[in-house]
């Protein structure tokens, strides 16, 4: 949910002052299968403590499913996800004087023998 949180706000900020996304539909598409399939894994392969066994059920009608502690867990990190990336976005070219900017720079070039992409 952090990533899905910060990636949401960096493409809605992405596009609102560069005019064009920052990370493709491909990449977000990749992002997303990652990081749920890694959550997933950590759930699944993880065997219940014996005393988590007995306790009782959670009742969904009256438990929240989201916990106050894990809300603003959530809240803190994509806050501090934005933020790294905001900064990531808009002076990472000076800082690592990285001959790039993401509204000019073509992510491919076309050749001879097709497209050849740039990394």
């Amino acid at each position: 949910m952090t990533v899905n949180l910060s990636c949401l706000w960096i493409v809605i900020i992405g596009a609102s002052t560069l005019g064009l996304s920052p990370f493709s539909i491909l990449q977000l598409l990749w992002i997303n299968l990652v990081m749920d399939v890694l959550a997933a894994i950590a759930l699944a392969s993880e065997a219940p403590h014996p005393t988590e066994l007995r306790k009782e059920r959670v009742n969904l009608k009256k438990d929240p499913l989201i916990s106050p502690i894990m809300c603003r867990s959530i809240l803190a990190q994509t806050v501090y996800q934005i933020l790294v990336m905001t900064v990531l976005l808009s002076a990472a070219p000076a800082m690592f004087d990285i001959q790039y900017n993401l509204v000019d720079t073509p992510l491919y070039t076309t050749g001879v023998t097709g497209p050849t992409y740039r990394l």
